[in-house]
């Protein structure tokens, strides 16, 4: 008897993960999961639970790399049909976590509210911005969020307080809690300001960042030492832009993005990662902390050599 019986018409099994990340490599699920509403995906949690089943939630793959290999456990995505919804009271608003960041700030801009433009061109699911205090340098989704709904991995729900959310520079308490909605203060804009302000973002990004390659964003966090410059420029002064491993490479526009091309592999990625942290870490001594989320992989597989 399958550990998923009754659960059969949302749980399937050894399902590939490839095409549900912006990488477009690795390789597939033990399980795959879209429960069709909350009541289902939170039995499906205790299911998982009681039967020792390792949960992980997928969004839009914007910010995750996956191991050759594959994943154990439980890999589950919220479909936008039962977990999307966009509504507001006022300047109150409130989001399932399978809505598209990039959606939600083009919603709220078009209702006349103003705080998340500085989220302009950040790609993902609001869930899973939400767990990583998504943003860039003109702000961070974090500091607009008032409470945060969803499950513990056993099954039972939680509602967190913003100060409950512990958000700090790409993290926070939320760590691999299954988001399932969040409230957000915003406040009241004008609207042509707000969509010039989205103009002006996106044309930054597009001349700075490789915005249509196959990347997962920053891959590094930036550093928060004194006299140690971000990631980005960090591995440009290496002389490590346009470096590359297989079908991986670091882009010339911007250093920390990597970039995969036809015929990539997660393993060219990780010797990629693991030559840029070895790097940084035995000629300047610093060592970068991975941005992007690793699944799948053997505990180490991507530190630096010292």
């Amino acid at each position: 008897m399958n550990w998923f019986q009754g659960f059969e018409n949302c749980v399937r099994q050894n399902v590939s993960l490839a095409s549900m990340t912006t990488y477009k490599v690795g390789g597939p699920a033990e399980f795959f999961a879209e429960p069709e509403d909350v009541e289902t995906l939170g039995a499906l949690l205790r299911r998982a639970c009681t039967e020792r089943i390792d949960v992980r939630l997928l969004g839009h793959g914007t910010n995750l790399l996956v191991a050759d290999a594959g994943v154990p456990g439980l890999v589950i995505r919220l479909p936008k049909s039962g977990f999307a919804k966009a509504e507001n009271d006022g300047l109150r608003v409130r989001i399932g976590a399978g809505h598209s960041l990039p959606g939600l700030v083009k919603w709220s801009v078009s209702k006349g509210m103003s705080g998340l433009e500085c989220l302009q061109g950040v790609p993902g699911t609001v869930g899973a911005a939400l767990r990583m205090n998504a943003g860039g340098k003109h702000g961070e989704i974090g500091t607009r969020v008032r409470r945060v709904n969803g499950f513990e991995k056993d099954g039972s729900p939680f509602s967190f307080n913003v100060r409950d959310c512990g958000f700090v520079y790409r993290n926070s308490a939320l760590g691999s809690r299954i988001v399932m909605d969040c409230e957000m203060e915003l406040e009241a804009g004008d609207f042509e300001r707000s969509k010039q302000t989205l103009t002006d973002i996106l044309s930054e990004k597009c001349r700075t960042q490789p915005m249509n390659a196959r990347s997962a964003g920053c891959v590094f966090k930036n550093p928060k030492i004194l006299g140690v410059p971000p990631a980005g420029r960090l591995i440009d002064e290496m002389g490590l832009k346009s470096a590359r491993v297989g079908g991986a490479f670091v882009s010339a526009k911007h250093a920390n993005f990597l970039v995969c091309e036809n015929g990539a592999t997660a393993r060219d990625l990780v010797e990629l990662i693991r030559l840029i942290r070895t790097r940084a870490l035995n000629e300047r001594g610093v060592k970068l902390e991975l941005e992007v989320e690793a699944w799948g992989f053997p505990a180490g597989a991507l530190n630096a050599v010292a």
